[in-house]
């Protein structure tokens, strides 16, 4: 159970060894008090002594927060035993690899080769300890490994035995590490991707996931050029869009003119080829298919779309691929707009669950971002209607 009540501040003293004492009896309703011995006699805490422990999973996370423990002006006599830096070190850590700070504390203050480690790699550290936990290692096992070459760590904990891919996972820019980062990061192929990627400057998350999902890819020269200036929306967007229109129109070589493509304007001329295609190809023979009244009157600059042919033609005049929409703008899910002035603009409404209506998106042609002055058109336009709803009701 992870604490944190910032109301309350912890109820924490540092008793005559320098172990600090935290009194949780405040939380819990009953007594509950957790003592953390000293740096200098190696952490542990209430129901933690050497003597017992054996394997990983007979050390657990206390679930209070370093940082909480670090804002209580009681802890700093236990705070001083530390090592100096170490405690901003800590801290940095416990933001971004998640469920191993305590596992950690007691490693690092009885080894030397773990902390060495730790203060240079974390990422490794908390490969180490997350498949220890995973495989129940033993602790012997786990501090001689600390000792180890990194190389013959990444080997232990399932990865390749390689300096590629000692390179290449040290890239790896998470916003965090917690159990989900682990389980990609422990089954991925990084043998193929250090073959392939390794001059990138970093690998984030998104590719990572990106790459398990299309593997493929990772030859292209549109992800060579990854970097951290990649546009994910605009990205993801125009590929998601490439690979539904390509599936309407049965185009079988889709991904390998994806591959081909050298960065992302290339993808999204792709793209718009492919919704003249579509556009050209439904407007040939399409029945008329009216759609429903629209849940929000129309002005004279913001007129909806209110049949199928209509639609296509909105895609067409546009370069974008509003006319996926149209079945769900056929089952009163969707609702799709054209945007006159200021500036000539698609508008897609979502029906929410509650009944209501929101903005799914506004693009102008080419999926281009519309400006402020139109955003704030559609926000005055959709608040109006809901106060003309409340009038009518009262």
């Amino acid at each position: 159970m992870m604490l944190s009540n910032e109301k309350e501040p912890l109820c924490v003293k540092t008793d005559k060894s320098n172990s600090l004492v935290i009194n949780l009896s405040q939380y819990f309703g009953y007594d509950c008090i957790i003592e953390i011995s000293s740096w200098d006699k190696g952490i542990a805490w209430t129901g933690i002594a050497d003597s017992e422990i054996q394997k990983i999973t007979d050390i657990s996370e206390i679930g209070i927060p370093f940082v909480a423990i670090c804002n209580t002006e009681e802890a700093n006599v236990w705070l001083v035993t530390f090592p100096e830096g170490l405690q901003e070190k800590l801290l940095e850590y416990e933001l971004k690899y998640r469920g191993t700070l305590y596992v950690l504390l007691w490693f690092i203050s009885r080894s030397q080769y773990a902390r060495e480690l730790f203060e240079t790699s974390p990422l490794l550290v908390w490969i180490i300890l997350k498949t220890a936990q995973s495989q129940c290692w033993g602790i012997e096992f786990i501090l001689n490994l600390f000792s180890y070459k990194r190389t013959k760590i990444l080997a232990a904990c399932g990865l390749d035995e390689s300096n590629a891919v000692l390179k290449i996972i040290q890239k790896l820019t998470l916003k965090h590490f917690s159990q989900h980062e682990f389980e990609l990061i422990a089954k991925y192929d990084w043998q193929n991707v250090a073959k392939h990627l390794s001059h990138l400057p970093l690998i984030d998350g998104r590719l990572l996931k990106f790459l398990k999902k299309y593997p493929k890819l990772e030859t292209s020269t549109l992800i060579q050029k990854f970097s951290a200036e990649w546009k994910w929306h605009e990205f993801e967007m125009t590929f998601k869009d490439t690979l539904r229109m390509a599936d309407d129109l049965a185009a079988v070589n889709i991904m390998t003119r994806i591959r081909s493509c050298k960065d992302l304007r290339q993808l999204t001329n792709l793209h718009d080829r492919l919704v003249s295609e579509l556009n050209d190809k439904v407007l040939q023979d399409i029945p008329m298919v009216e759609y429903g009244v629209p849940p929000i009157p129309e002005t004279p600059i913001i007129v909806p779309i209110t049949n199928n042919r209509d639609l296509h033609m909105e895609g067409k005049i546009q370069h974008h691929c509003i006319f996926v929409y149209h079945n769900r703008i056929a089952r009163g899910e969707y609702f799709a707009y054209q945007i006159l002035e200021p500036e000539r603009a698609t508008l897609g409404l979502n029906k929410t669950v509650a009944g209501g209506y929101s903005v799914d998106q506004i693009y102008l042609k080419y999926n281009g971002i519309v400006s402020d002055a139109t955003r704030e058109l559609v926000k005055v336009w959709l608040n109006s209607s809901i106060d003309e709803c409340k009038m009518v009701g009262s």
